[in-house]
């Protein structure tokens, strides 16, 4: 019974998507499965579920007793509002039966699967937008990522909602509802009032995001796209400008799933520092887990574990 392995489960939940990989000692995958939202911030409830969903997938997959292997195991996940306490404090409770359970934040995994070295960023662009780098005495630091409604200029979620304030202004006749933005929306969202008010009423970040699609497809001259990204834009500069000039910061992992759409248009002098190789924030959360890289500890924050 002493001799039993000790087991790895990782999971990088986002705003939209949850993945999780079973790993064993050494560091061999096992299992992975995919699932929905990891943001414990919005719904910690659900994120306990679809915890929950992956570890029971895993285990299946990898032909191992659930009941019996989280005696062993040491839980590592990387979650969209992990920052916010009373949530963390909730999973600690519901998730109580693995060996060891570190709570990271999403970004912070991202940032250990880049490298082990702590003078690198990350820079996730996706339906948020969060960033994250080392500071001294492994003190990371976040920038963004406060999350709907207030946060993550930029992101996918904040370019869904400008496109839905721009076309509630032309419904009411004082912007321009010529514009080809303000169709595309109007094709989403509904025409009529009633159908408008509906889909508002039912919308939350993952819903404003999906209308980046249709934003980013538009290719004809446009006065609102135009006016939207270059919000975002310059944003996404800010965000730059102070991890490289300020923060000294030279290599930075440009990640998410609208990043390459904001790569045309960042300034030259940010470009060289960008890094496009893909990481695997499961990576980190394992590395986390074996001591490999350090718990998560933010400025102005208690430990996130």
């Amino acid at each position: 019974m002493t001799n039993i392995s000790i087991y790895y489960f990782c999971v990088d939940g986002g705003g939209t998507k949850s993945i999780a990989a079973l790993y064993d000692f050494n560091g061999k995958i096992l299992a992975k499965s995919k699932t929905n939202s990891g943001n414990i911030y919005n719904d910690a409830n659900k994120v306990v579920e679809n915890i929950n969903i992956l570890w029971s997938n895993c285990c299946k997959r990898a032909k191992l007793n659930k009941n019996f292997i989280n005696l062993y195991t040491i839980a590592s996940f990387g979650l969209a509002g992990a920052r916010y306490q009373k949530s963390r404090r909730y999973l600690n409770k519901k998730l109580n039966f693995f060996k060891k359970l570190i709570i990271s934040t999403d970004g912070y995994i991202a940032l250990a699967g880049a490298s082990k070295s702590k003078s690198i960023g990350v820079l996730n662009i996706g339906t948020g937008v969060v960033a994250h780098f080392m500071n001294k005495n492994k003190i990371s630091q976040q920038l963004s990522g406060w999350g709907f409604p207030y946060g993550d200029k930029g992101g996918g979620w904040w370019i869904g909602m400008r496109m839905v304030q721009a076309t509630l202004r032309a419904v009411d006749g004082y912007n321009n509802n010529g514009d080809i933005i303000i169709k595309k929306t109007l094709n989403i969202i509904g025409k009529k009032d009633i159908k408008i008010l509906n889909w508002i009423s039912k919308s939350d970040s993952r819903k404003l995001a999906k209308l980046c699609k249709a934003f980013f497809s538009v290719k004809t001259k446009s006065f609102i796209h135009n006016t939207i990204l270059k919000e975002g834009v310059d944003e996404i500069e800010m965000i730059l400008k102070y991890m490289i000039e300020e923060k000294k910061i030279r290599k930075i992992f440009l990640l998410g799933s609208i990043s390459k759409f904001y790569i045309n248009y960042i300034k030259k002098k940010y470009l060289k520092y960008l890094i496009y190789e893909e990481i695997n924030p499961l990576l980190g959360a394992l590395r986390i887990a074996k001591k490999d890289f350090p718990l998560e500890v933010l400025i102005n924050d208690k430990k996130i574990h």
